[in-house]
């Protein structure tokens, strides 16, 4: 399993790579068919690319250990939930406190 994280460790690099290069080329060289919603998606790409890349690396680095991956995984829900749905976080803070 760790060779497969692995594999899609590097296709996500890859892609987050030329998503950060896109956008700065773009920056300098104005391709003139960017878009304001086609930068939207591409930022929103750029923004999601992070995050896969740095879960399928924690993903490989906990593979084969139970317990660590266990508080690996609520660690990374903890910061999906809290990243891309803040007014579930609020519930949540809402209902604990």
């Amino acid at each position: 399993m760790k060779k497969f994280y692995s594999g899609l460790g590097q296709l996500a690099g890859l892609i987050t790579i030329l998503v950060f290069a896109f956008i700065q080329l773009d920056a300098m060289v104005d391709f003139g068919f960017m878009t304001a919603e086609i930068g939207d998606i591409i930022r929103i790409i750029q923004i999601y690319a992070v995050y896969v890349l740095a879960g399928l690396a924690g993903l490989e680095l906990v593979s084969g250990k139970k317990l660590i991956a266990l508080i690996y995984f609520i660690i990374l829900a903890f910061v999906v939930v809290s990243s891309f749905f803040p007014d579930v976080m609020d519930q949540i803070i809402g209902v604990v406190s």
